[in-house]
């Protein structure tokens, strides 16, 4: 666990220290100190953090006058992607400082303890490096419909751990070599169900990315059978005012980040796409492409052809339809503030049309997962 302490006193730096390594072994955690707020918010630019230990009253540079952080500290928990994807325990001497600004924090579930010469800091703090040591920040989070586009895991390279539930969320860790993340089960398919179930997974494991795997409906004449679609735009195609018996949409568009989708561009070549198949089924589909191009969700499962003439209206270039895929892109924009990492992967295993079967979807649950293994550990190894 990488902690950060931003500490000015060296006497409580050094007490704090002692506390971290009575409860931590030396291996399980790595140690920066910063003494003022400026060198904090550097660290915190430059570099990720599982914990930051705090002071409320510092001095803003080396050799100024101390000053009440509050405001700064809440400014980066609320906005900033260091700030999100870490835990943060506040403690300070100044008591009346501490009065004021527990209401602050707690809007952000930020404990602020008292610092003081007893041992009953020590006690809290140490109760709170354990739980923190035990919850910390997860590296990634997938977000999947259905069980069995979970279960297409099973057939990538990764290493699947124990089931939980945590915060009401079925979850199932996973590792992709040293990278820990949650695969997340939404309990009902939807837009509703995706976004609820993305909001809670980002704020519960404070990921540096969210993905979400499964299957799709492709647009005939933009796509084919067996193609995986790699969204770097979205909306709700359902969105919009209802006049005179026709929809006036309102296209409140979701786009992935631009380096996101620069190296997603990369991984979409024909090599790639027929490695990811090697040892799956249906040799027939050994040749679809992978295609970033962008894809809709709505809230109906579609198989009317009339249905892709209106998607088609929205946006010429829509390859693919889905119920989730929107909100999840969404809540990933939503959480890291435009930065971070958020995309999707859906395998195309029907025309949205009368003729929908569920004879490909085993198939693209699986290569659909190889797919965000395969981002995930590429993207995560080019961040902080």
């Amino acid at each position: 666990m990488r902690i950060l302490v931003v500490e000015n006193d060296a006497a409580k730096a050094s007490a704090i220290e002692a506390v971290i390594s009575e409860e931590l072994k030396s291996d399980e955690f790595q140690l920066n100190r910063a003494m003022t707020i400026n060198d904090g918010v550097v660290k915190l630019a430059r570099e990720r953090f599982d914990l930051v230990i705090v002071d409320l009253v510092l001095p803003q540079t080396g050799g100024g006058q101390e000053v009440d952080a509050t405001h700064q500290w809440c400014e980066l928990i609320e906005n900033a992607l260091s700030g999100k994807t870490a835990s943060w325990i506040v403690m300070s001497a100044h008591r009346d400082v501490v009065h004021e600004a527990r209401g602050s924090f707690a809007r952000h579930n930020v404990a602020v303890l008292d610092y003081d010469d007893s041992r009953t800091w020590r006690g809290n703090l140490a109760q709170k490096v354990r739980h923190h040591f035990r919850t910390k920040a997860l590296d990634f989070v997938v977000v999947c419909a259905l069980a069995k586009e979970r279960r297409g895991f099973t057939q990538a390279p990764c290493t699947i751990g124990l089931s939980e539930v945590v915060h009401g969320l079925n979850c199932q860790r996973v590792a992709i070599g040293d990278l820990q993340g949650a695969i997340v089960v939404q309990p009902s398919p939807g837009m509703i169900s995706a976004a609820v179930v993305a909001s809670k997974a980002l704020s519960a494991f404070r990921p540096r990315a969210i993905a979400m795997s499964g299957v799709c409906g492709g647009r005939a004449g933009e796509t084919e059978l067996g193609s995986l679609i790699v969204p770097d735009l979205s909306w709700n195609y359902q969105s919009g005012k209802f006049v005179d018996g026709t929809l006036k949409p309102d296209l409140l568009q979701v786009a992935i980040p631009p380096s996101v989708r620069a190296e997603l561009c990369q991984l979409a070549d024909d090599e790639s796409s027929r490695a990811l198949r090697q040892g799956l089924m249906h040799s027939e589909l050994v040749n679809a492409p992978i295609e970033v191009k962008p894809m809709v969700s709505g809230s109906q499962v579609v198989a009317d052809e009339t249905v892709s003439v209106t998607i088609g209206a929205q946006g010429r270039k829509v390859a693919g339809v889905d119920m989730e895929v929107a909100s999840v892109l969404f809540a990933g924009h939503d959480f890291f503030d435009g930065g971070g990492i958020y995309f999707a992967a859906k395998t195309v295993v029907d025309l949205a049309n009368p003729h929908k079967d569920d004879r490909y979807h085993e198939y693209g649950c699986a290569l659909s997962a190889r797919f965000v293994v395969a981002a995930l550990s590429r993207l995560l190894s080019r961040s902080i």
